[in-house]
């Protein structure tokens, strides 16, 4: 099944409602397909039908229900399972002579139970309506003495509205539950002064990484502000939140393209993803020179910046510890420079 998304927000639903559905919607035909079996079995033993025919039906459910375990065309199996338990259903009725209340009741349970199992309203509509037609043998499901045309063409009618008025609300609900979940992770994961990550964050990429075995000859950098508290007292927390921002903007550019966010206070950190020692120290250069150019009410930002060794297959936390000591060391020497853990003084 071919899917056209209309935003990165509508993709997120979309992929969100798949991966939430899809255990819920196999359970639905696995049970649907068990009460076909127990209709069966429980059917008037005067009823006659052809065996053959109805294995070869449960064979065809089986397998959507096998493809929609195994494939991401969720909504594509989900429909030709309905239809296929619709026609199961449809031949079991077929011997009973009261087939058409049986119908009707059937076709209510699908447009209902069915309704919030598709990402689409069409697909609903599509499902519903075909199982209808399928019970009605291609035709509306009519009434025992063929009366009342107008009340059965209201019921599948009303039915299939209904499904998808209900359809409508799930989706809005998703939606919005996508939302406030999507906020809940911006207030989890991102720092809100500096709007990067936060240390839960970076740390959690980080660990993810080294799990991936992309380390390779990564260095990590910490890098903390120059005499902080003293912006903070002689210009106040607003100059001292401004400075963090644009001090932020400067590693956010720099950092493109790798790990980064705000540590705590005033460190940041950035897990570069290879080009070993030289590539560290050339970033870092490159922060420190950036850096410089700001200023808060006329006087100068610096930055101090401690670079661990290779990441190599050690752990993250070796890494930053290595970080933690070199800009101790680059603090000692004087400030505003960086220091390569492990090198020569």
């Amino acid at each position: 099944m071919i899917v056209s998304f209309q935003s990165i927000d509508e993709r997120a639903r979309l992929e969100d409602f798949l991966r939430l559905i899809k255990p819920i919607s196999v359970a639905t035909q696995v049970i649907g397909l068990m009460f076909w079996g127990a209709a069966w079995w429980l059917a008037d033993p005067g009823y006659r039908y052809v065996t053959w025919q109805m294995a070869l039906l449960a064979c065809g459910v089986a397998l959507c229900i096998a493809g929609s375990c195994a494939t991401r065309f969720l909504s594509f199996f989900s429909i030709i399972s309905v239809w296929l338990l619709s026609l199961g259903f449809s031949m079991l009725m077929s011997e009973s002579p009261d087939r058409q209340v049986w119908a009707v009741s059937m076709g209510v349970i699908v447009s209902v139970v069915g309704a919030p199992l598709f990402s689409r309203l069409s697909l609903s509509a599509l499902a519903s309506g075909g199982a209808w037609l399928i019970m009605g043998g291609g035709d509306w499901v009519g009434t025992p003495h063929g009366l009342d045309s107008g009340w059965t063409l209201l019921m599948p009618c009303g039915t299939i509205t209904m499904g998808l008025l209900m359809h409508v609300i799930f989706a809005k609900l998703h939606r919005e539950s996508l939302r406030l979940r999507q906020e809940l992770e911006q207030l989890a994961y991102k720092d809100a002064l500096t709007d990067m990550s936060n240390r839960r964050k970076l740390l959690g990429d980080i660990q993810s990484i080294h799990e991936q075995g992309r380390l390779g000859n990564g260095c990590f950098l910490m890098i903390d502000v120059d005499d902080f508290k003293k912006i903070n007292d002689d210009f106040g927390h607003a100059m001292g939140d401004l400075a963090l921002q644009r001090i932020a903007a400067v590693l956010r550019e720099v950092a493109i393209g790798n790990a980064f966010g705000r540590l705590g206070g005033e460190e940041f950190g950035i897990m570069l993803d290879g080009g070993g020692v030289r590539h560290a120290q050339a970033v870092a250069s490159r922060i420190l020179e950036q850096v410089r150019v700001i200023r808060i009410e006329g006087r100068p930002v610096t930055v101090s910046v401690g670079i661990s060794g290779e990441g190599r297959e050690r752990a993250p936390s070796d890494l930053i510890r290595e970080a933690d000591v070199a800009l101790y060391e680059a603090k000692r020497r004087g400030k505003d420079r960086f220091v390569q853990h492990g090198a020569a003084n």
